[in-house]
């Protein structure tokens, strides 16, 4: 499970892991609708849990956060690791969303948290 938390003043992010779903169980503390997402636009103030199923071949992949509705996006990434992996994450990062001022799909994602 990962819990991510936007505690920042100003800047929505959005989160994915390299090859994996990520299964939406915890928004603000209250249980959700357990819905799976590619990526996840966290606003701030925002607090989800999300779970990860390791089911991929064993590698690493790429864990990114990116900012959204910035002139500049600012991208972060860390790596997830599975125990028997001998290989390092491959391939390009993750691509966020395709327009970074795409208001109208981070609401609509937002709407299916129940």
């Amino acid at each position: 499970m990962f819990r991510i938390s936007n505690v920042g003043l100003s800047t929505s992010i959005n989160f994915r892991i390299q090859g994996h779903t990520l299964k939406l169980v915890e928004v603000e503390g209250s249980h959700t609708v357990q819905n799976l997402y590619d990526s996840l636009d966290v606003h701030v103030g925002q607090s989800v849990a999300v779970l990860v199923t390791l089911n991929q071949p064993p590698k690493d992949y790429y864990i990114v956060a990116s900012t959204r509705f910035t002139e500049t996006p600012l991208t972060t990434t860390a790596v997830l690791h599975y125990a028997n992996s001998f290989s390092s994450a491959l391939g390009p990062v993750p691509a966020p969303p395709v327009d970074k001022y795409d208001f109208d799909w981070s609401m609509k994602q937002a709407r299916t948290y129940r």
